[in-house]
């Protein structure tokens, strides 16, 4: 087991935490705000859109440019995994016009809360109010 670093709290840090802590890995999580996920909020007009549901390939035909650059990141969590991690916590979703997924009771708090349960059950030490201003 290694001792892993995560520097913010927000959506992609808490899923670095996450994917770090299921590793077995020793994870802290430094956050400079007083709660974790603070944008995830206001993502959505407070609904949190938080991923899409279309196709792959399609996902790949609106990048504009060099799709191959995101073809490891993409297949190895893709859109549909993480509708899948949603509703392993509990959360029932539903996709919308232009295929947006959202939790279906339209409360982003839902995707934060349900970020913040598994970081807990994972047992990351989480630090709030931690700012970061150097790394040597």
């Amino acid at each position: 087991m290694s001792k892993v670093i995560v520097i913010g709290g927000g959506a992609a840090g808490m899923m670095v935490a996450i994917a770090a802590g299921r590793g077995g890995h020793d994870v802290t999580l430094l956050e400079k705000n007083e709660k974790l996920g603070k944008k995830i909020y206001i993502t959505g007009k407070g609904r949190c859109n938080f991923t899409n549901a279309c196709d792959v390939s399609e996902f790949f035909d609106s990048v504009v440019r060099n799709p191959k650059f995101l073809y490891s990141a993409i297949y190895g969590f893709t859109n549909r995994d993480m509708i899948d991690f949603v509703e392993s916590q509990g959360i029932p979703t539903k996709v919308e016009h232009g295929n947006r997924a959202f939790p279906a009771s339209d409360h982003a708090s839902d995707i934060t809360k349900a970020l913040e349960r598994e970081i807990d059950r994972l047992g990351v030490d989480v630090r709030l109010r931690t700012a970061v201003s150097e790394i040597v």
